[in-house]
């Protein structure tokens, strides 16, 4: 492969096109062979052109539901739409749940979060395990429940922290609006670590959302991110309304308060993408 530094890409720059963790890289050429870039001298990773459209076609069998270790066979083949989403990697993780096997559980969503997309895991693992873990109401689902939170949150902590370096250029704060649990910020936070923020979580809810714009800017913190747990009231919104109109500190928030407010804030939508 030609590694002329002009038609090859470091694993870092394809990590900011594709979106895909350089970890998650490693592992998918390390473990299952889906990608063999070049090498540097000192044997760094050069990705080329063929590498990135490569990546793209695994992203695309990845969001029809298809677990990684059954996506090389199909690279060759024409992305056609399959019948139904692949649930063996929530299925696996349900049976430790269940089992309360604490051990094999962590290591198990600690290999997750290293070969796949946190919005992918969110979509076809995270979610169903909730709503499936939601809807049981006894003594050992409520443990079950806290012990999946608990792992779920550790691991995300320490998948973080190990991005930490490659993030340190773009810092941001993530606040809530609302009373939130540990485990939805802890996902707010990772979908922001998953685009490259170096993330801060303010746990409590704040209402003064001006009094942080002013710390941010003499911190030099570029981004705020916001999330909540419920609708919010006249107040929350305006103060969220009147952050979207400065323009020097970026704002973004999760899905959930474009899909309750996307309607009250359409007006800023043009120049303000509201949604991470």
């Amino acid at each position: 492969m030609d590694s002329n530094p002009e038609s090859t890409l470091t694993i870092s720059q394809v990590a900011d096109r594709t979106g895909v963790n350089p970890v998650t890289l490693r592992a998918w050429q390390r473990r299952y062979g889906l990608l063999s870039p070049a090498r540097t001298p000192k044997g760094h990773r050069l990705y080329s052109d063929e590498d990135v459209a490569m990546i793209g076609r695994i992203l695309r069998w990845l969001d029809k539901g298809v677990p990684i270790s059954k996506v090389k066979p199909l690279l060759s083949q024409t992305e056609t739409q399959i019948d139904s989403e692949d649930d063996t990697l929530a299925r696996e993780l349900m049976k430790l749940i269940h089992d309360l096997s604490l051990k094999k559980l962590g290591q198990h969503v600690e290999t997750l979060l290293k070969e796949y997309p946190f919005y992918w895991l969110i979509e076809h693992v995270f979610t169903p395990l909730d709503t499936w873990l939601d809807e049981e109401q006894s003594a050992i689902s409520s443990l079950q429940k806290d012990m999946w939170r608990s792992t779920v949150i550790e691991k995300c902590q320490a998948a973080m922290l190990a991005n930490a370096k490659r993030n340190s250029k773009f810092s941001c704060w993530l606040v809530t609006l609302t009373d939130t649990e540990d485990y939805q910020r802890t996902m707010m936070a990772m979908r922001l670590n998953e685009k490259g923020y170096n993330v801060t979580i303010l746990r409590e809810p704040h209402s003064q959302l001006g009094l942080i714009l002013e710390v941010m800017r003499e911190q030099k913190i570029p981004t705020l991110a916001v999330m909540a747990a419920h609708r919010l009231d006249r107040s929350q919104l305006n103060q969220l309304r009147q952050c979207y109109a400065q323009s020097d500190i970026h704002i973004v928030s999760q899905p959930f308060i474009c899909s309750v407010h996307g309607d009250e804030l359409k007006e800023l939508k043009e120049n303000n993408p509201l949604c991470i």
